[in-house]
Protein backbone atom coordinates (compact mmCIF):
# COMPACT_ATOMS: atom_id res chain seq x y z
CA UNK A 1 0.00 0.00 0.00
CA UNK A 2 1.23 3.74 -1.12
CA UNK A 3 0.14 6.32 0.31
CA UNK A 4 0.19 10.00 -0.58
CA UNK A 5 -0.96 13.36 0.46
CA UNK A 6 -1.35 16.91 -0.84
CA UNK A 7 -1.56 19.99 1.45
CA UNK A 8 -1.67 20.49 5.14
CA UNK A 9 -4.06 19.91 8.41
CA UNK A 10 -7.83 20.52 7.18
CA UNK A 11 -7.11 21.19 3.56
CA UNK A 12 -5.19 17.94 2.99
CA UNK A 13 -6.36 15.47 0.03
CA UNK A 14 -4.98 11.78 0.50
CA UNK A 15 -4.74 9.20 -1.92
CA UNK A 16 -4.19 5.23 -1.31
CA UNK A 17 -2.69 2.80 -3.69
CA UNK A 18 -3.63 -1.02 -3.05
CA UNK A 19 -2.04 -3.93 -5.41
CA UNK A 20 -3.58 -7.33 -4.48
CA UNK A 21 -2.57 -9.39 -7.13
CA UNK A 22 -3.81 -8.24 -10.47
CA UNK A 23 -6.04 -5.72 -8.32
CA UNK A 24 -5.76 -2.35 -7.98
CA UNK A 25 -7.97 -0.02 -5.32
CA UNK A 26 -7.41 3.61 -5.25
CA UNK A 27 -8.41 5.46 -2.02
CA UNK A 28 -9.38 9.53 -1.90
CA UNK A 29 -10.22 11.25 0.73
CA UNK A 30 -11.05 15.15 0.64
CA UNK A 31 -10.04 17.76 3.34
CA UNK A 32 -14.01 17.49 4.17
CA UNK A 33 -13.92 13.94 4.91
CA UNK A 34 -15.69 12.11 2.17
CA UNK A 35 -14.14 9.61 0.41
CA UNK A 36 -14.38 7.42 -3.13
CA UNK A 37 -12.99 4.29 -3.82
CA UNK A 38 -11.87 2.48 -7.24
CA UNK A 39 -10.77 -0.88 -8.40
CA UNK A 40 -10.45 -2.37 -11.40
CA UNK A 41 -8.94 -5.98 -12.21
CA UNK A 42 -6.19 -6.39 -14.40
CA UNK A 43 -5.21 -9.06 -17.11
CA UNK A 44 -1.89 -9.98 -14.92
CA UNK A 45 0.16 -9.04 -12.21
CA UNK A 46 2.61 -6.81 -14.30
CA UNK A 47 -0.14 -5.06 -16.04
CA UNK A 48 -1.69 -4.14 -12.66
CA UNK A 49 1.95 -3.07 -10.82
CA UNK A 50 2.53 -0.81 -14.32
CA UNK A 51 -0.71 0.59 -13.74
CA UNK A 52 -0.04 1.79 -9.95
CA UNK A 53 3.54 3.06 -11.00
CA UNK A 54 1.79 5.24 -13.54
CA UNK A 55 -0.47 6.51 -11.14
CA UNK A 56 2.34 7.19 -8.17
CA UNK A 57 4.18 9.04 -11.13
CA UNK A 58 1.14 11.15 -12.03
CA UNK A 59 0.45 12.05 -8.61
CA UNK A 60 4.14 12.87 -7.61
CA UNK A 61 4.15 14.82 -10.97
CA UNK A 62 1.25 17.02 -9.71
CA UNK A 63 2.92 17.67 -5.96
CA UNK A 64 1.55 15.35 -3.66
CA UNK A 65 3.95 13.83 -1.20
CA UNK A 66 4.66 9.90 -0.58
CA UNK A 67 5.04 8.86 3.14
CA UNK A 68 6.21 5.60 3.74
CA UNK A 69 4.06 2.77 2.90
CA UNK A 70 3.36 -0.32 5.04
CA UNK A 71 1.12 -3.48 4.58
CA UNK A 72 -2.70 -2.64 5.08
CA UNK A 73 -3.86 -3.95 8.34
CA UNK A 74 -7.72 -5.12 8.82
CA UNK A 75 -8.45 -2.50 11.10
CA UNK A 76 -7.58 -0.37 8.11
CA UNK A 77 -10.88 2.10 7.50
CA UNK A 78 -12.65 4.49 5.33
CA UNK A 79 -15.10 7.04 6.93
CA UNK A 80 -18.41 6.66 7.15
CA UNK A 81 -21.67 7.37 9.70
CA UNK A 82 -24.83 4.64 9.97
CA UNK A 83 -27.61 6.15 8.35
CA UNK A 84 -29.65 5.84 11.51
CA UNK A 85 -27.58 8.99 13.29
CA UNK A 86 -26.40 12.20 12.73
CA UNK A 87 -24.07 12.23 9.67
CA UNK A 88 -22.12 15.08 7.68
CA UNK A 89 -23.67 16.64 4.67
CA UNK A 90 -21.30 15.36 1.96
CA UNK A 91 -19.88 18.72 -0.02
CA UNK A 92 -20.15 18.87 -3.83
CA UNK A 93 -16.04 16.79 -4.97
CA UNK A 94 -13.86 19.69 -6.30
CA UNK A 95 -13.83 19.27 -10.39
CA UNK A 96 -10.42 18.24 -10.65
CA UNK A 97 -11.16 15.04 -8.20
CA UNK A 98 -13.14 12.44 -10.33
CA UNK A 99 -16.07 10.91 -8.63
CA UNK A 100 -15.58 6.83 -8.43
CA UNK A 101 -17.36 4.03 -6.41
CA UNK A 102 -18.59 5.21 -3.24
CA UNK A 103 -17.24 3.94 -0.08
CA UNK A 104 -20.15 3.67 1.74
CA UNK A 105 -22.25 1.99 -0.43
CA UNK A 106 -22.21 -0.93 1.41
CA UNK A 107 -22.38 -0.16 4.66
CA UNK A 108 -24.54 -2.69 7.07
CA UNK A 109 -26.29 -2.47 10.94
CA UNK A 110 -26.78 -5.06 13.17
CA UNK A 111 -30.39 -4.59 14.39
CA UNK A 112 -32.77 -6.64 15.84
CA UNK A 113 -35.52 -8.35 13.58
CA UNK A 114 -39.32 -7.45 14.53
CA UNK A 115 -41.80 -10.10 13.58
CA UNK A 116 -44.98 -9.75 11.23
CA UNK A 117 -48.10 -8.14 12.32
CA UNK A 118 -50.50 -10.70 12.75
CA UNK A 119 -52.85 -10.03 9.76
CA UNK A 120 -56.54 -8.97 11.50
CA UNK A 121 -59.91 -10.98 11.21
CA UNK A 122 -62.03 -9.36 8.63
CA UNK A 123 -64.99 -7.03 9.84
CA UNK A 124 -68.05 -8.53 9.98
CA UNK A 125 -71.11 -7.73 7.32
CA UNK A 126 -73.42 -5.10 8.17
CA UNK A 127 -76.95 -6.72 8.38
CA UNK A 128 -79.06 -6.46 5.56
CA UNK A 129 -81.51 -3.42 5.24
CA UNK A 130 -84.48 -5.50 5.68
CA UNK A 131 -83.48 -6.93 8.94
CA UNK A 132 -82.80 -4.18 10.88
CA UNK A 133 -86.11 -3.30 13.15
CA UNK A 134 -87.81 -0.14 11.88
CA UNK A 135 -88.06 2.79 13.91
CA UNK A 136 -91.39 4.56 14.07
CA UNK A 137 -91.26 7.91 13.61
CA UNK A 138 -91.93 10.20 16.24
CA UNK A 139 -94.71 12.82 15.07
CA UNK A 140 -94.12 16.41 15.69
CA UNK A 141 -90.73 16.27 17.16
CA UNK A 142 -89.01 18.65 14.49
CA UNK A 143 -92.53 20.94 14.99
CA UNK A 144 -91.85 24.41 14.22
CA UNK A 145 -89.40 23.79 12.07
CA UNK A 146 -89.70 24.56 8.16
CA UNK A 147 -87.72 23.24 5.96
CA UNK A 148 -84.00 24.09 4.40
CA UNK A 149 -82.90 27.08 2.71
CA UNK A 150 -80.24 25.85 0.21
CA UNK A 151 -79.34 29.41 -1.01
CA UNK A 152 -77.98 29.98 2.87
CA UNK A 153 -74.70 27.30 2.13
CA UNK A 154 -74.09 29.04 -1.37
CA UNK A 155 -73.56 32.13 0.53
CA UNK A 156 -71.44 30.72 3.08
CA UNK A 157 -69.15 29.71 0.52
CA UNK A 158 -69.33 32.40 -1.47
CA UNK A 159 -68.34 34.41 1.62
CA UNK A 160 -65.46 31.82 2.28
CA UNK A 161 -64.13 32.16 -1.35
CA UNK A 162 -64.30 35.78 -1.27
CA UNK A 163 -62.89 36.38 2.47
CA UNK A 164 -59.19 33.92 0.70
CA UNK A 165 -59.23 36.98 -2.50
CA UNK A 166 -58.98 39.24 0.03
CA UNK A 167 -56.51 38.06 1.85
CA UNK A 168 -54.27 37.41 -1.47
CA UNK A 169 -54.82 40.54 -2.93
CA UNK A 170 -54.06 42.01 0.55
CA UNK A 171 -50.65 40.19 0.83
CA UNK A 172 -50.14 40.52 -3.39
CA UNK A 173 -50.28 44.57 -2.31
CA UNK A 174 -48.27 44.48 0.68
CA UNK A 175 -45.44 42.52 -1.38
CA UNK A 176 -45.98 45.39 -3.85
CA UNK A 177 -45.41 47.99 -1.23
CA UNK A 178 -42.44 46.15 0.31
CA UNK A 179 -40.60 45.43 -3.10
CA UNK A 180 -41.49 49.20 -5.11
CA UNK A 181 -42.72 51.92 -2.83
CA UNK A 182 -41.79 51.46 0.83
CA UNK A 183 -38.91 54.43 1.42
CA UNK A 184 -35.44 52.79 1.28
CA UNK A 185 -33.50 52.10 4.96
CA UNK A 186 -30.23 53.05 5.33
CA UNK A 187 -30.36 50.40 8.48
CA UNK A 188 -28.81 47.11 7.94
CA UNK A 189 -25.39 44.76 6.89
CA UNK A 190 -23.85 46.69 4.39
CA UNK A 191 -20.63 44.97 2.12
CA UNK A 192 -18.86 45.88 -1.01
CA UNK A 193 -15.59 45.93 -2.36
CA UNK A 194 -13.54 48.50 -5.01
CA UNK A 195 -10.95 47.68 -6.89
CA UNK A 196 -8.68 50.24 -8.46
CA UNK A 197 -5.78 50.63 -11.48
CA UNK A 198 -3.59 53.35 -11.85
CA UNK A 199 -0.72 53.17 -14.74
CA UNK A 200 2.12 52.38 -13.33
CA UNK A 201 0.72 51.03 -10.15
CA UNK A 202 -0.66 47.37 -9.58
CA UNK A 203 -4.01 46.71 -8.77
CA UNK A 204 -5.38 47.58 -5.42
CA UNK A 205 -8.46 45.96 -4.08
CA UNK A 206 -10.40 47.67 -0.68
CA UNK A 207 -13.29 45.73 0.71
CA UNK A 208 -15.56 47.78 3.30
CA UNK A 209 -18.41 46.32 5.73
CA UNK A 210 -20.60 48.36 7.83
CA UNK A 211 -23.08 47.47 10.08
CA UNK A 212 -26.02 49.94 11.08
CA UNK A 213 -29.20 49.58 13.01
CA UNK A 214 -32.54 50.97 14.44
CA UNK A 215 -30.69 52.49 17.07
CA UNK A 216 -28.29 54.55 15.46
CA UNK A 217 -25.15 52.29 16.60
CA UNK A 218 -22.74 51.47 14.00
CA UNK A 219 -19.36 49.67 13.41
CA UNK A 220 -17.02 49.27 10.50
CA UNK A 221 -14.54 47.48 9.15
CA UNK A 222 -12.11 48.14 5.89
CA UNK A 223 -9.57 44.94 4.62
CA UNK A 224 -11.04 42.97 7.51
CA UNK A 225 -9.71 45.78 10.24
CA UNK A 226 -12.30 46.37 12.80
CA UNK A 227 -12.44 50.66 12.93
CA UNK A 228 -14.52 50.55 15.90
CA UNK A 229 -17.86 50.65 17.21
CA UNK A 230 -20.14 54.31 17.93
CA UNK A 231 -22.96 55.74 16.95
CA UNK A 232 -24.03 57.19 12.97
CA UNK A 233 -26.21 59.97 12.05
CA UNK A 234 -27.55 60.82 8.34
CA UNK A 235 -28.49 64.62 7.48
CA UNK A 236 -28.61 66.39 4.14
CA UNK A 237 -27.26 62.77 2.07
CA UNK A 238 -24.01 62.78 4.51
CA UNK A 239 -23.44 59.97 6.71
CA UNK A 240 -21.44 60.84 9.88
CA UNK A 241 -19.45 58.04 11.82
CA UNK A 242 -18.52 58.24 15.08
CA UNK A 243 -16.36 55.76 15.91
CA UNK A 244 -14.52 54.22 19.01
CA UNK A 245 -11.86 51.60 18.43
CA UNK A 246 -10.66 48.63 21.20
CA UNK A 247 -7.76 51.07 22.48
CA UNK A 248 -10.41 54.06 23.16
CA UNK A 249 -9.70 56.36 20.71
CA UNK A 250 -12.27 58.13 18.86
CA UNK A 251 -12.48 59.24 15.18
CA UNK A 252 -15.22 60.60 12.98
CA UNK A 253 -15.44 59.96 9.54
CA UNK A 254 -18.07 61.34 6.94
CA UNK A 255 -19.55 60.57 3.45
CA UNK A 256 -21.99 61.33 0.83
CA UNK A 257 -24.01 58.59 0.18
CA UNK A 258 -26.41 57.81 -2.43
CA UNK A 259 -29.08 54.90 -1.62
CA UNK A 260 -31.72 52.66 -2.62
CA UNK A 261 -33.55 49.82 -1.45
CA UNK A 262 -30.39 47.38 -2.38
CA UNK A 263 -27.55 49.78 -2.57
CA UNK A 264 -25.50 52.00 -0.74
CA UNK A 265 -22.68 54.40 -2.28
CA UNK A 266 -19.83 56.06 -0.18
CA UNK A 267 -18.42 58.77 -1.74
CA UNK A 268 -16.12 61.10 -0.38
CA UNK A 269 -17.50 64.49 0.13
CA UNK A 270 -14.32 66.45 -0.95
CA UNK A 271 -13.45 65.09 -3.70
CA UNK A 272 -17.18 63.31 -5.27
CA UNK A 273 -14.85 60.71 -6.07
CA UNK A 274 -16.64 57.33 -5.39
CA UNK A 275 -15.50 54.96 -2.92
CA UNK A 276 -17.56 51.76 -2.74
CA UNK A 277 -20.70 50.24 -3.51
CA UNK A 278 -21.82 48.56 -0.78
CA UNK A 279 -24.77 46.10 -1.45
CA UNK A 280 -27.40 45.02 1.15
CA UNK A 281 -27.02 41.91 3.23
CA UNK A 282 -30.49 39.63 3.51
CA UNK A 283 -30.23 39.69 7.52
CA UNK A 284 -30.68 42.14 10.26
CA UNK A 285 -28.01 43.84 11.85
CA UNK A 286 -27.46 42.62 15.56
CA UNK A 287 -27.02 45.54 18.28
CA UNK A 288 -23.93 45.64 20.00
CA UNK A 289 -25.79 45.02 23.39
CA UNK A 290 -27.24 41.36 21.57
CA UNK A 291 -24.47 40.71 20.59
CA UNK A 292 -22.64 40.69 23.70
CA UNK A 293 -25.05 38.76 25.43
CA UNK A 294 -25.13 36.46 22.75
CA UNK A 295 -20.98 35.59 23.25
CA UNK A 296 -21.86 35.76 27.50
CA UNK A 297 -24.49 33.03 27.09
CA UNK A 298 -22.47 31.55 24.52
CA UNK A 299 -19.48 31.42 26.94
CA UNK A 300 -21.77 30.06 29.78
CA UNK A 301 -23.31 27.52 28.35
CA UNK A 302 -20.13 25.98 27.50
CA UNK A 303 -18.73 25.63 30.88
CA UNK A 304 -18.24 22.34 32.54
CA UNK A 305 -17.83 23.13 36.32
CA UNK A 306 -18.61 19.45 37.69
CA UNK A 307 -16.61 17.44 39.30
CA UNK A 308 -13.81 15.47 36.42
CA UNK A 309 -11.98 13.49 39.72
CA UNK A 310 -11.22 10.32 38.36
CA UNK A 311 -12.95 7.31 40.22
CA UNK A 312 -12.77 3.85 38.96
CA UNK A 313 -15.37 2.01 41.12
CA UNK A 314 -18.18 5.00 40.44
CA UNK A 315 -17.22 4.87 36.63
CA UNK A 316 -18.00 1.03 36.68
CA UNK A 317 -21.21 1.55 38.96
CA UNK A 318 -22.35 3.69 36.61
CA UNK A 319 -20.96 2.19 33.00
CA UNK A 320 -21.20 -1.72 34.42
CA UNK A 321 -22.12 -3.29 30.84
CA UNK A 322 -19.03 -4.22 28.70
CA UNK A 323 -19.81 -4.35 24.93
CA UNK A 324 -17.30 -4.36 21.58
CA UNK A 325 -17.80 -2.70 18.07
CA UNK A 326 -18.41 -5.13 15.48
CA UNK A 327 -14.99 -5.73 13.86
CA UNK A 328 -13.44 -5.76 17.49
CA UNK A 329 -11.46 -2.61 16.82
CA UNK A 330 -12.22 -1.08 19.97
CA UNK A 331 -14.59 -1.38 23.49
CA UNK A 332 -16.72 0.19 26.11
CA UNK A 333 -18.84 -0.01 28.87
CA UNK A 334 -22.14 1.35 29.09
CA UNK A 335 -24.89 1.74 31.55
CA UNK A 336 -27.58 -1.26 31.57
CA UNK A 337 -30.82 -0.38 30.22
CA UNK A 338 -29.55 1.49 27.39
CA UNK A 339 -30.42 0.21 23.58
CA UNK A 340 -27.46 -0.68 21.22
CA UNK A 341 -26.58 -1.12 17.96
CA UNK A 342 -22.93 -2.13 16.32
CA UNK A 343 -22.67 -1.73 12.69
CA UNK A 344 -20.06 -1.38 10.18
CA UNK A 345 -18.29 -2.13 6.93
CA UNK A 346 -18.77 -5.18 5.06
CA UNK A 347 -14.56 -5.80 4.41
CA UNK A 348 -14.66 -4.39 8.41
CA UNK A 349 -13.08 -1.52 7.52
CA UNK A 350 -15.31 0.83 9.39
CA UNK A 351 -17.31 0.78 12.81
CA UNK A 352 -19.51 2.26 15.05
CA UNK A 353 -21.29 1.63 18.52
CA UNK A 354 -24.82 3.36 19.30
CA UNK A 355 -26.18 4.00 22.50
CA UNK A 356 -29.85 5.66 23.16
CA UNK A 357 -31.87 6.13 26.38
CA UNK A 358 -34.56 8.81 25.17
CA UNK A 359 -33.52 11.98 24.47
CA UNK A 360 -29.84 10.69 25.86
CA UNK A 361 -27.28 9.86 22.83
CA UNK A 362 -23.35 8.12 22.72
CA UNK A 363 -21.81 7.68 19.55
CA UNK A 364 -18.78 5.74 18.95
CA UNK A 365 -17.01 5.28 16.01
CA UNK A 366 -13.61 4.18 14.56
CA UNK A 367 -12.91 5.87 11.07
CA UNK A 368 -9.43 6.58 9.28
CA UNK A 369 -10.44 9.81 7.76
CA UNK A 370 -9.54 11.76 11.17
CA UNK A 371 -5.91 9.90 10.99
CA UNK A 372 -5.42 10.83 7.64
CA UNK A 373 -6.02 14.48 7.54
CA UNK A 374 -4.76 15.08 10.68
CA UNK A 375 -0.89 13.44 9.73
CA UNK A 376 -1.48 11.05 12.11
CA UNK A 377 -0.35 8.38 9.55
CA UNK A 378 3.36 9.78 9.18
CA UNK A 379 3.69 11.47 12.58
CA UNK A 380 4.68 10.21 15.93
CA UNK A 381 2.52 11.36 19.03
CA UNK A 382 5.85 11.49 20.73
CA UNK A 383 6.67 14.01 18.75
CA UNK A 384 4.88 16.42 20.28
CA UNK A 385 4.31 18.45 23.17
CA UNK A 386 1.50 17.34 26.08
CA UNK A 387 -1.38 19.68 24.84
CA UNK A 388 0.66 20.62 21.28
CA UNK A 389 -2.42 22.32 18.72
CA UNK A 390 -0.18 20.90 15.97
CA UNK A 391 -0.56 17.12 17.79
CA UNK A 392 -2.45 14.76 15.43
CA UNK A 393 -4.76 13.83 17.53
CA UNK A 394 -5.67 17.68 18.15
CA UNK A 395 -6.48 18.49 14.74
CA UNK A 396 -8.34 15.35 14.59
CA UNK A 397 -10.35 16.57 16.73
CA UNK A 398 -10.90 19.55 15.29
CA UNK A 399 -11.65 18.33 11.98
CA UNK A 400 -14.77 16.61 13.29
CA UNK A 401 -15.97 19.73 15.04
CA UNK A 402 -15.93 21.55 11.79
CA UNK A 403 -16.46 18.52 9.32
CA UNK A 404 -18.62 16.01 11.29
CA UNK A 405 -21.66 17.31 13.36
CA UNK A 406 -23.89 16.00 10.80
CA UNK A 407 -27.66 17.51 11.36
CA UNK A 408 -26.73 19.45 14.35
CA UNK A 409 -26.96 22.65 13.94
CA UNK A 410 -25.38 25.82 16.23
CA UNK A 411 -23.04 23.49 17.12
CA UNK A 412 -20.70 25.19 18.81
CA UNK A 413 -17.78 23.50 21.14
CA UNK A 414 -15.17 24.70 24.02
CA UNK A 415 -11.69 24.84 23.39
CA UNK A 416 -10.13 21.26 23.59
CA UNK A 417 -8.54 19.93 26.83
CA UNK A 418 -6.28 16.98 27.28
CA UNK A 419 -7.62 13.88 28.05
CA UNK A 420 -6.23 10.89 29.59
CA UNK A 421 -8.66 8.78 31.18
CA UNK A 422 -8.79 5.65 28.58
CA UNK A 423 -6.72 3.58 27.64
CA UNK A 424 -5.64 4.87 24.28
CA UNK A 425 -3.27 7.41 25.48
CA UNK A 426 -3.48 11.32 25.08
CA UNK A 427 -6.86 12.61 23.40
CA UNK A 428 -8.99 15.31 23.35
CA UNK A 429 -12.23 16.91 25.05
CA UNK A 430 -14.72 19.25 24.78
CA UNK A 431 -17.96 20.82 25.78
CA UNK A 432 -20.16 21.67 23.19
CA UNK A 433 -23.93 22.94 22.69
CA UNK A 434 -26.36 22.55 19.56
CA UNK A 435 -29.74 21.75 18.21
CA UNK A 436 -31.44 19.45 15.69
CA UNK A 437 -33.47 20.97 13.33
CA UNK A 438 -35.67 23.89 13.66
CA UNK A 439 -37.97 22.11 17.00
CA UNK A 440 -35.52 19.81 18.46
CA UNK A 441 -34.46 21.49 21.83
CA UNK A 442 -30.91 22.45 22.70
CA UNK A 443 -28.30 19.81 23.01
CA UNK A 444 -25.14 20.10 25.62
CA UNK A 445 -22.51 17.02 25.62
CA UNK A 446 -18.74 15.95 25.68
CA UNK A 447 -17.54 15.69 22.00
CA UNK A 448 -14.07 13.21 22.92
CA UNK A 449 -11.14 12.47 20.43
CA UNK A 450 -8.40 9.49 21.09
CA UNK A 451 -6.17 7.86 18.40
CA UNK A 452 -6.32 4.14 17.83
CA UNK A 453 -2.37 3.40 16.62
CA UNK A 454 -1.78 5.68 13.86
CA UNK A 455 -4.37 3.97 11.35
CA UNK A 456 -7.70 5.53 12.77
CA UNK A 457 -9.62 8.47 14.60
CA UNK A 458 -12.21 7.18 17.31
CA UNK A 459 -14.70 10.15 17.92
CA UNK A 460 -17.32 10.19 20.28
CA UNK A 461 -20.08 12.57 20.97
CA UNK A 462 -22.47 11.72 24.05
CA UNK A 463 -25.04 14.24 24.46
CA UNK A 464 -29.01 14.97 25.78
CA UNK A 465 -31.32 17.76 26.46
CA UNK A 466 -28.96 20.99 27.61
CA UNK A 467 -31.46 20.77 31.25
CA UNK A 468 -30.24 16.62 31.73
CA UNK A 469 -26.51 17.98 31.41
CA UNK A 470 -25.66 17.86 35.12
CA UNK A 471 -27.45 14.88 36.05
CA UNK A 472 -26.28 13.25 32.89
CA UNK A 473 -22.40 14.36 32.95
CA UNK A 474 -20.56 11.27 34.87
CA UNK A 475 -22.82 8.69 33.16
CA UNK A 476 -21.07 10.45 29.38
CA UNK A 477 -16.99 10.86 31.26
CA UNK A 478 -17.40 7.11 32.46
CA UNK A 479 -18.28 5.92 28.57
CA UNK A 480 -15.68 7.77 27.09
CA UNK A 481 -13.12 6.82 29.89
CA UNK A 482 -14.57 3.29 29.34
CA UNK A 483 -12.66 3.06 25.81
CA UNK A 484 -10.13 0.27 25.13
CA UNK A 485 -8.66 -1.82 22.50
Amino acid sequence: MRRFSLGEAADRKVVVIELQGKSLTVTRVKPDGTSSRQEQAFPAEAVAKAAADKLAGELLARGYREHGGKKSAPAAATAARPASRPAPRPSPAPPSEPEGLGLFDDLESVESSSPPLARLAPRPEAAAPSDAPKKKKKAGKKKGKGPKNPDALDKRVLAAVAAVGLLIVGGAGYMMYDLFLKPASIVGVWKGSMVEHEIGHSLSHTSYALTLDAAKHASMSINGENLGSGTYSVKGGRLTLKLKDEEGEESERQYKIKLDRAALSLIDPDSNKLLVDLVRQFHEPESPAAGKAKAAATAKALVDDGDKTVNPDADRALASVEMSAKDGAFRLRHPPGWETQTGGKADNTYSYILLDKGAAKITVYADITGALVSGADSSNASDFEEGSPFAPVHKAHEHYAKNGTGELSDYQESEPEVFKDSKFGEGRISVFTASAGMFGGKFKGYHATVMMNRDRRISVLAYGPAEDFPKLRATYLAVCRSLSP
